[in-house]
């Protein structure tokens, strides 16, 4: 992108400034703004931060948490499924899981392999 076509877009920007700062206040999330605009997000997020709006970051996994509803939701083919099923089964037979008792001994000898390594 040329220096002029920065120049163009930031215009183009600072134009509509009204609007995307009011599509923001409503709640539309940046990267619909900027789709709207056929802009890159970032570009859209930093001019809201160069006018001092206020934005809503949290709008993934807390949003959902809070009883919104969900934009979409990931399907899985039925043989995909299937497939994984089969692998974790074949899987859980084969892993076997140990626990292990930490001691101050170990906790030693960990830290002085930690701080005087073998140099060979």
């Amino acid at each position: 992108m040329t220096q002029s076509n920065k120049f163009i877009i930031a215009k183009y920007i600072d134009d509509n400034k009204a609007d995307i700062i009011q599509k923001c206040n409503e709640g539309m999330p940046v990267y619909d703004i900027a789709e709207l605009y056929g802009v890159a997000n970032s570009t859209i997020y930093l001019r809201l931060v160069k006018w001092g709006v206020r934005i809503n970051k949290y709008r993934g996994a807390r949003g959902r948490r809070l009883g919104k509803p969900v934009k979409f939701k990931r399907k899985f083919s039925p043989e995909f499924l299937a497939h994984q099923a089969e692998i974790t089964r074949l899987n859980e037979g084969k892993i076997k899981y140990i626990e292990f008792e930490r001691t101050t001994e170990d906790q030693r000898l960990i830290r002085n392999i930690i701080q005087h390594p073998i140099i060979g």
